[in-house]
């Protein structure tokens, strides 16, 4: 069994739910699968400015509301035209929706509950119209709320999932659906014991797909989205960026804690004890490059690509009295840090949040008793691969290339031994990764990770006598360092 979930860009429009078939069809040749489908692109966006704006602007936003529900019948007409069920589905949340932003807006205020339930409806308004769209190109679908598989507790906006439970209802709900049609399940949400929806937070339809999928045991979750893959660096920034053929489960949970926005940390957690691999696939181009995330591959160590935090804050913290309650505090805030840097014996504290954190951050730790000195306008840009604390000079290569670029460091921290951070001017983001793309070769190091890759692939065909190799060497390749060797003094 496999998972397949399609972002908000992969279901963005009709032509796009038509290709989102297409994948579907030929994945279901090979077994069973289930689908796991976000809200149309934008629409979880409209949805989030009507649950905020409707307690004070209700008779205005009934028209965004009335937007909302043109823009998916248009889209249910082009892919399933016809389907008067699904489109009573939909007039039917679309109901729901207009007496929920009624009434927030009658006794001015949002409960949690209620935003859950509204910025909750773009999954259950795209999954019906993705089942309808298969069932129109003659398949077998149906379409499922995530409040029938995921138990979640009661913290609305960023419910954690109960894995025991949600194992049982996905078993139960499942298992037999897949023998003979093809569950397309809401991502982004669940319920709680008491069947109140809640919503999982970023990356929610991500994580949805990882915890069906440690739940189901399947074969692998398939994550597609509009990039082929994760990338040796953010390609809209860095312009050698190359997709990476694999990057193990450590690798991406730091790419994710540091800004890579492809997969996020919690994502990462279900499948990881099960080994269940991640692949993050193109829905526009479905031959083209992916990424494989999953065990620790058996690669040298060193560097294999950057994350950046564009816009972060660094906050110097000092305690005069240097007791327990004021490391205690330090401790507590540090959790939503990205980086702490401690030196706790002298009482001095450096951390480093994301800059729309930071002031906060700031308030809480000034009313602790303990001063602050908040520095903005800086950025962090992370170097990520094995075993990086085995390789010393991958760090003194990337602090030699940024030294002669004449880019000054405020911090420089190893939070893991899979990461070392680097804190610039927010100015100096963009130079800095790409300095430190060209000086670890990384662009280099993936086409080789591929090539490896590909040659595998080959190899097992020809032990099974199906695939002729071609065992040429690339002479410039194979004189280029490896990654587990250090320069030369």
């Amino acid at each position: 069994m496999r998972v397949l979930k399609f972002g908000g860009s992969s279901v963005a429009d009709a032509d796009r739910i038509r290709k989102v078939g297409s994948i579907v069809s030929s994945a279901s040749e090979e077994g069973p699968i289930v689908v796991v489908v976000s809200a149309l692109g934008g629409v979880t966006d409209e949805l989030v400015a009507l649950a905020d704006g409707a307690p004070n602007d209700r008779e205005p936003l009934a028209g965004n509301v009335d937007t909302i529900l043109r823009r998916h019948l248009s889209v249910l007409a082009e892919v399933a035209p016809g389907d008067g069920e699904t489109r009573s589905e939909i007039m039917a949340t679309i109901d729901e929706l207009r007496r929920l932003v009624t009434g927030i807006g009658y006794i001015g205020d949002c409960p949690p509950a209620v935003r859950d339930r509204i910025i909750a409806t773009g999954e259950r308004l795209s999954a019906p119209i993705v089942a309808a769209s298969l069932r129109a190109a003659g398949l077998s679908a149906q379409p499922v709320c995530g409040t029938e598989v995921i138990r979640t507790d009661s913290c609305h906006g960023t419910a954690e999932v109960d894995p025991a439970a949600t194992t049982d209802l996905a078993r139960r709900r499942l298992l037999d659906a897949v023998a003979s049609s093809i569950p397309v399940v809401t991502g982004f949400i669940g319920a709680d014991r008491h069947g109140t929806p809640t919503t999982l937070g970023r990356g929610g339809s991500d994580l949805t797909a990882t915890v069906l999928g440690a739940a189901l045991e399947a074969e692998r979750v398939e994550i597609w989205t509009d990039v082929n893959g994760i990338f040796t660096a953010p390609p809209r920034v860095v312009a050698g960026a190359r997709p990476q053929p694999y990057v193990s489960y450590d690798e991406a949970a730091e790419m994710a804690r540091f800004g890579a926005a492809v997969l996020f940390t919690k994502t990462i957690a279900p499948v990881r004890e099960l080994g269940i691999p991640v692949l993050v696939r193109n829905t526009f181009d479905p031959d083209g490059s992916m990424t494989w995330v999953g065990r620790e591959p058996d690669v040298p160590a060193g560097a294999r690509s950057l994350a950046s935090v564009e816009h972060a804050a660094v906050l110097k913290v000092r305690s005069l009295c240097r007791d327990g309650a004021a490391a205690g505090a330090v401790a507590v805030i540090s959790q939503r840090c990205l980086i702490a840097a401690t030196a706790a014996a002298s009482g001095e504290w450096t951390l480093v949040a994301a800059q729309s954190d930071a002031e906060s951050l700031h308030r809480e730790l000034d009313t602790s008793g303990l001063e602050v000195e908040l520095i903005g306008g800086t950025s962090v840009v992370t170097v990520i691969g094995s075993r990086l604390l085995q390789q010393p000079w991958v760090a003194g290569r990337a602090l030699e290339a940024l030294g002669r670029r004449n880019i000054a460091l405020r911090g420089l921290v190893s939070p893991s031994e899979h990461a070392f951070c680097v804190v610039v001017d927010h100015t100096d983001h963009d130079r800095s990764l790409a300095i430190l793309h060209d000086a670890l070769m990384l662009p280099h190091l993936a086409e080789r990770a591929a090539s490896a890759a590909r040659r595998d692939v080959l190899r097992k065909g020809d032990d099974n006598g199906s695939t002729t190799i071609d065992r040429s060497s690339d002479r410039r390749n194979r004189d280029r360092r490896t990654a587990a060797r250090p320069p030369a003094a």
